[in-house]
């Protein structure tokens, strides 16, 4: 059996199943732990003051999705209000016409002859008379013929006018038999009127009785008559009576 060289006592052999570091000191493996530690906390330190990385790379990256863009709006059109609720126009304002100024009133003194006279023979109607004789209703025929010669004109001229048939008699009876006697003496005049074409409907009757004259045959005579005149147009003998001194 060999003896041991002295470089295998100096360097005894290693222990197969012994753990490395177990000889250490027990110092030294307390310095590599502050160590680390410290080193630990710096690493930690320079972490949190490092700007934050970004997030997504282009390995990990998330697709967006694609957004259209927006299409354009179509003008807006104006909503026409109900008719009720827009107020009508205001019409302009109409103009003030102005009235020329009116002639100066000539006084009735101031008009001459020839006026009037024209004014009466144009806007006038001289009455008609048909005599009678005493207590007769027969009507004088000249007289008639005469008023139908004259009655058609006027009353062509007055369409809308009443012809007025008024009957008289003379005081020589009694008041009754004189408003009698002077409506018969028209209601015959009217008759006869209505046989030559007169209209009825123009033709209006009415009694006037008595006249005021006495005991002068002429004025008595002159109340037995019936007196014809155009209702609504003046009386051409009373214009004249008028112009007269």
């Amino acid at each position: 059996m060999l003896a041991p060289s002295p470089s295998a006592a100096l360097h005894p052999p290693a222990d197969a199943c012994a753990v490395a570091g177990e000889d250490a000191p027990a110092w030294l493996a307390a310095a590599f732990a502050v160590a680390g530690t410290l080193v630990a906390m710096m690493s930690a330190a320079l972490w949190l003051q490092a700007p934050a990385a970004p997030q997504a790379t282009a390995a990990i990256a998330v697709p967006q999705p694609i957004v259209a863009a927006p299409a354009p709006k179509p003008p807006e059109t104006p909503v026409p209000l109900p008719a009720q609720i827009l107020a009508p126009p205001m019409p302009p304002p109409a103009a003030i016409p102005i009235e020329p100024p009116a002639p100066p009133a000539v006084p009735a003194a101031v008009r001459s002859e020839p006026q009037r006279a024209a004014k009466a023979s144009t806007e006038c109607f001289a009455p008609l008379t048909i005599a009678f004789e005493r207590g007769s209703t027969r009507p004088n025929p000249a007289d008639i013929k005469r008023a139908l010669a004259i009655l058609p004109k006027a009353l062509s001229r007055h369409a809308d006018a009443t012809l007025l048939v008024e009957g008289h008699a003379d005081a020589s009876g009694s008041e009754d038999l004189n408003v009698l006697l002077s409506y018969s003496r028209a209601k015959a005049v009217a008759e006869l009127l209505k046989k030559d074409g007169i209209p009825p409907q123009q033709i209006a009757v009415r009694a006037a009785g008595a006249g005021a004259a006495h005991g002068d045959a002429d004025a008595v005579a002159n109340d037995r008559k019936a007196l014809l005149r155009i209702a609504g147009v003046d009386d051409c003998d009373q214009l004249t009576a008028v112009k007269r001194p």
